[in-house]
């Protein structure tokens, strides 16, 4: 009787180890979190590169539009940084601080802020000692420098990543003089 049990017990052990018929449904529950992830994953770092690169066109459309001018006043430079916020859609303009300053290099190569306006956050100190790399310091000029700081927010799992910040400066020489004024008269 137990001789028989037991070979009842083997032979129904040997046809479930034989059976096939649940493996695909196994092998699916395996595979779905992992390709789930990856999709997921997949679209957070596209979105992520995206809102970088409309940082990066905001950023060169504030100083391509300040060079123009060989004279701005305050509403000027808000409405440069108004339309350049426009190139942030489809993310939040809010969340984009920015600043548009004229540097000015003396005869020394010190280099300090003529003049600046921000958006979304204070402007830079007039008179103030501005950090350029050593390459610009060109004696006796000007240079524009708009700055944008992005914080983006993953739209999936941002509880597990959090918010960080996407950083972005371009310096550019003024085109159609030599400095350009600031004039709120």
């Amino acid at each position: 009787m137990i001789r028989a049990a037991f070979a009842s017990t083997r032979l129904r052990l040997a046809r479930f180890r034989d059976d096939e018929r649940g493996v695909a449904l196994i092998e699916f529950a395996f595979a779905v979190p992992i390709l789930t992830l990856l999709f997921v994953g997949g679209y957070q770092l596209s979105d992520a590169l995206f809102a970088y690169r409309k940082v990066t066109l905001a950023t060169r459309t504030i100083s391509d539009l300040t060079s123009r001018f060989t004279k701005v006043s305050d509403v000027d430079l808000d409405i440069i940084l108004n339309a350049s916020q426009q190139v942030m859609s489809p993310y939040s303009p809010s969340a984009a601080a920015m600043t548009v300053s004229q540097i000015d290099i003396d005869a020394g190569g010190k280099s300090t802020v003529s003049w600046s306006r921000g958006k979304n956050t204070s402007k830079l100190a007039t008179n103030s000692v501005f950090d350029l790399p050593a390459a610009m310091k060109q004696p006796n000029t000007s240079l524009i420098v708009s700055q944008i700081v992005y914080t983006y927010r993953p739209g999936i799992a941002s509880n597990v990543f959090g918010a960080f910040a996407i950083k972005e400066q371009m310096i550019m020489s003024p085109r159609a003089s030599q400095t350009i004024v600031l004039d709120n008269t």
